[in-house]
């Protein structure tokens, strides 16, 4: 067989990681390009300006999983290597009925011990962007720019408005705004790169240490962030997340938030998803 046969098998076969989804190389607008209301009135902190200047940003081809990382998956490298379980399983096993629960309660320091455990890694806060984004660029969230849209219309509305015309129902896209935990992993659809839950469940770390101006300095091909900081950043909302009034909702949960925390820091709203260098 030649050798470009040879490669094109291996690319193949490289492009069929179980579980994790191949994000093309190019390059897309990082940071949010929305205006909100509370913008022009000058009422956005300064520290919460960190999501700016949008600017485009390009990324070479990365592997990255489809789905948060279960806490059955976290149970198999806790037993492999001895590493603590979190705190709030019962026993030390995973709580019945959860076993496809994202895995929660657990700081920078194990995910990124779980992600080199299985030959991995957490993605850079850029990568993650691009790979949550899934092909959209500029959409506040990965389904477009409605953060609940409208369901698909019915043969049958199950109530009308008082005029008699049916009322316009909407879906939600994410597991967010409630108060009682997340959802197994891919219990919503996947966004355009087949990723689920990249918003809501659960909020996710990144390998980057957190600078508030890191937008303004960081190059423009494949960014890394700082070189050393405090706090390590965090993507995606959670399932506590509330969408909130006046356009908070639209911040807090969209493709382009930032959110940050100590990496010692264990919170029942933190998870992660790895990702992988590509040949």
């Amino acid at each position: 067989m030649t050798v470009l046969g040879l490669l094109l098998i291996g690319m193949f076969v490289e492009d069929q990681l179980p579980g994790m989804a191949l994000v093309p190389a190019g390059t897309f607008w990082m940071g949010r390009t929305h205006m909100f209301q509370f913008d022009e009135l000058d009422w956005t902190a300064r520290p919460r300006l960190d999501d700016q200047p949008a600017r485009p940003v390009d990324i070479d081809t990365f592997y990255i999983d489809k789905y948060e990382v279960t806490t059955t998956e976290f149970a198999k490298f806790a037993q492999a290597t001895g590493r603590a379980k979190p705190w709030n399983w019962k026993d030390g096993k995973v709580n019945p009925g959860q076993e496809q629960w994202p895995v929660y309660n657990v700081t920078w320091d194990d995910a990124s011990a779980y992600c080199a455990w299985a030959g991995k890694r957490l993605p850079a806060e850029a990568e993650w962007e691009k790979a949550a984004r899934g092909g959209s660029d500029k959409k506040l969230f990965p389904w477009g720019d409605i953060l609940e849209p409208e369901a698909p219309p019915a043969d049958a509305p199950a109530a009308s408005a008082p005029d008699n015309k049916p009322l316009v129902k909407t879906v939600k896209m994410a597991r967010y705004g409630f108060p009682n935990g997340p959802v197994s992993v891919g219990s919503f659809p996947p966004n355009g790169y087949g990723l689920h839950d990249v918003i809501g469940n659960v909020w996710e770390w990144t390998s980057d240490w957190y600078t508030q101006y890191y937008y303004s300095i960081a190059p423009s091909k494949n960014p890394r962030g700082p070189e050393t900081g405090k706090y390590r950043v965090l993507r995606g909302g959670g399932w506590a997340t509330e969408a909130g009034g006046g356009g908070a909702g639209l911040t807090l949960l969209g493709s382009h938030y930032r959110n940050y925390g100590t990496g010692d820091q264990a919170s029942n709203v933190v998870g992660f998803r790895c990702a992988k260098d590509a040949r």
